[in-house]
Formats: structure tokens, C-alpha cells, sequence
């Protein structure tokens, strides 16, 4: 292999290994905006953990059965202390919603999970305002 061969595989490279250098600076740069917008957003939000709850799982005839709940409040960081002020609200909200309806499933061997997260956001807003509750997390949801 002739001189210019190599000089130009040289060439070659260097004009590869350049461009992948300066494709991962800018995903590094885009990425890192991301990550400090995501981040910048992720600060404002706070969780209100709520200790675990017996739940009726409610039929035509009354309880058809039980599920243990424990879930947290996910809420704006400004308003976490007055949220956890005011837990034992959101404790009767979801106790008063789960005896009045079918909160958690429509028979006691199928949980559905997301009726149960929509209905403890319902009740959760209720009793604190839909701008103090953002969203509510399952933790734990077992039939007893």
C-alpha cells in the first residue's frame, strides 16, 4: 500500500472520528438542556406520602371485599406542608368516595388500577383543590 493510500485512510478517519466528536458534543449540549428543563420542571413537584388504607371493594349488595391501599400526592413543592397539613381531610374524602361508589373494581378478584389512581385523584382533589393535587401514585394495592 502506497504512501498516499495510507494518508488518505488518515484522512478518512480523522474526518470520521471529527464528525462523531462533534455529533456527541451537540447531543450532549441538546441533551443536557433537556435533562436541566426536566429537571428545573421535577423541582417544583412534591409527594405527600399517605399511610396505607383498607378500602371497600364495593358490589350491588354492599362490600364485596377489601384492598390495602397506599399511595402518595403528588403536588406543588410550595404546597406540600399545607397538603400534609391536611391529610386526614384527604383520608375521609377517599373513605366517603370508596363507600358511596365502586371505587376500586367491579368484582373482588380483578383490581383495576387505574379506576382506583382516577378515583383517589377525584377524592384527593375534592377535599384539597384540583391545583394542590397533581396526580396520585399507587404504591401498593393488595386484595385482603
Amino acid at each position: 500500500m502506497g504512501h498516499e493510500a495510507r494518508q488518505g485512510r488518515r484522512t478518512l478517519l480523522v474526518g470520521f472520528a471529527g464528525a462523531l466528536l462533534g455529533v456527541l458534543v451537540t447531543a450532549s449540549v441538546l441533551g443536557g438542556e433537556n435533562v436541566r428543563r426536566q429537571t428545573a420542571e421535577a423541582s417544583d413537584i412534591a409527594y405527600v406520602p399517605l399511610e396505607r388504607m383498607t378500602l371497600p371493594i364495593m358490589g350491588a349488595s354492599g362490600p364485596q371485599g377489601y384492598v390495602v391501599v397506599a399511595f402518595t400526592l403528588e403536588v406543588p413543592r410550595t404546597r406540600r406542608a399545607w397538603v400534609r397539613d391536611r391529610v386526614p381531610e384527604v383520608r375521609h374524602a377517599v373513605n366517603t368516595a370508596a363507600w358511596q361508589s365502586s371505587l376500586v373494581a367491579e368484582n373482588a378478584d380483578r383490581l383495576d388500577i387505574e379506576a382506583m389512581r382516577a378515583a383517589l385523584l377525584v377524592a384527593a382533589r375534592s377535599a384539597l383543590g384540583a391545583s394542590n393535587v397533581r396526580q396520585v401514585r399507587i404504591l401498593t394495592a393488595v386484595p385482603v
